[in-house]
């Protein structure tokens, strides 16, 4: 799900932030796609295969719920709107309500990356799976790696994160970025719980292609991740930050054209001289701009003779010496 502007993609977490409306997860998606994210992200469970029907939850979770027939309208929203949507796969059932509707990709939590039968029927949709580690020893996020390629999915990735919400800046661990990339050769992403925007860039500097980041449009209402997000202000602040770091990260050698001449300097003679002269090493001069020869041969050219008059301030060219070639 990598997104074509250099290589990042940006997934807006809504989660349950919809608060159980449908117009609040449309919107959601309206100011998601409206201040620079690739992707909209929900969250598919279902009170009665998470819960116990007397857990203390259970009722509000029931609320938050997303249900059948909002999939193919929040869909369309997306699609509309030119984002991808995503949902974390946490049952059979709403996944086969995705799978009807073609999905192009899945997300996995962190507390089921052990969850091998869910990972399995994942593997068996052939969609891209992305999959967060906050509750992951490395021995079992490497484990996935491996148990994906061994059934042969190749389209995945990891997300780093810690599962503290928020996250405190100093426990964000993100030197795990760049030792996961190296480790699983995938692309690695982060999913962000801290406050602001700014471990974000800092993780993209670190080499993540993959940014998730909680959005609520005022931190109020029944949804369960109002606390780790961010309101659209931040998050659109974000987008911008991201775009620009991801940006200025693309590797180029080649030097700046446009004030190599004015800026570099160049050999040039320092008083008049006539054909047959024997140049000294007061007669030149290193100078601003770069239209002679370089000044690595400022030596070469002392105790050669002219072939032809010269003028102060006049750039070296090695048609101006006897037995020079270039």
């Amino acid at each position: 799900m990598d997104s074509d502007r250099h290589n990042l993609t940006i997934i807006a977490e809504v989660g349950s932030n919809h608060n159980g409306s449908l117009d609040q997860a449309f919107e959601l998606i309206d100011v998601a796609a409206d201040l620079g994210a690739d992707v909209v992200k929900f969250q598919s469970f279902l009170a009665d295969q998470l819960l116990a029907a007397d857990d203390p939850n259970y009722e509000r979770i029931k609320r938050l719920e997303v249900p059948r027939a909002w999939y193919p309208l929040l869909m369309e929203r997306c699609e509309k709107r030119g984002v991808s949507f995503l949902s974390t796969a946490t049952n059979e059932t709403t996944m086969a309500w995705m799978e009807e509707l073609h999905v192009a990709a899945y997300k996995v939590a962190s507390c089921n990356i052990t969850h091998r039968p869910l990972l399995d029927q994942l593997i068996a949709t052939g969609k891209s799976v992305i999959v967060s580690t906050g509750m992951a020893t490395l021995d079992e996020i490497l484990e996935t790696a491996r148990h994906f390629r061994s059934r042969g999915l190749r389209s995945f990735s990891f997300l780093h994160c810690v599962s503290k919400y928020p996250t405190p800046p100093e426990d964000m661990r993100l030197g795990n970025i760049p030792v996961l990339r190296a480790l699983l050769g995938c692309p690695i992403g982060l999913s962000d719980h801290s406050p602001g925007s700014h471990i974000a860039v800092a993780a993209v500097a670190l080499g993540a292609t993959i940014i998730e980041k909680h959005i609520s449009l005022d931190k109020t209402g029944i949804g369960l991740d109002h606390e780790v997000a961010v309101v659209p202000q931040t998050f659109g602040e974000m987008c911008r930050q991201l775009r620009e770091v991801a940006a200025a990260l693309n590797p180029d050698f080649s030097p700046d054209l446009q004030n190599i001449r004015t800026m570099r300097r160049s050999v040039r003679f320092t008083r008049p001289l006539t054909a047959g002269s024997v140049v000294q090493a007061d007669d030149l001069k290193v100078t601003r701009p770069e239209d002679g020869l370089k000044p690595e041969f400022f030596d070469t050219l002392i105790g050669r003779r002219l072939t032809r008059d010269v003028a102060i301030n006049e750039a070296t060219e090695w048609g101006q010496f006897e037995g020079a070639h270039s």
